[in-house]
């Protein structure tokens, strides 16, 4: 009798320890998606923006940032792009059994390049509506 109650607890001890550490965490990883979709976004749109405002102002050969122009600046987010939020990756990262740990160091990265672009994306805007 002793001997099955040890089993049961050592049975309940893995059973808790599985789902606390080695199962993935559903939630987080839905987050980590949406952030990618939301980052993957406003990395189109900037780009896209960049584009029109360089195109307009015939700047692909000006300053963006000091000795950073335009050209440069979009070649770089594609690449970037190609690299960090493809659609390919998206679909890896989907299938990717990934540790709470893992998902929270993604989503701070994902965040931090969203804000990023979304404060070059809003100047870009701003540009773009005082030409209009």
């Amino acid at each position: 009798m002793e001997i099955i109650i040890g089993i049961a607890g050592l049975l309940i001890a893995w059973l808790t320890y599985k789902k606390t550490f080695l199962s993935e965490p559903k939630e987080e990883k839905e987050h980590l998606l949406a952030q990618f979709l939301a980052t993957q976004k406003i990395s189109n749109q900037t780009k896209k923006n960049l584009i029109e405002f360089a195109t307009a102002n015939n700047a692909f050969d000006k300053e963006l940032f000091p000795e950073v122009t335009y050209q440069s600046y979009i070649t770089k987010m594609e690449t970037s792009y190609n690299e960090n939020l493809s659609d390919e990756l998206f679909e890896k990262l989907k299938k990717m059994k990934l540790s709470k740990s893992n998902i929270l160091s993604m989503t701070k990265s994902l965040e931090r390049q969203f804000e990023a672009l979304l404060q070059i994306n809003t100047q870009v805007e701003l540009h773009l509506k005082r030409q209009s």
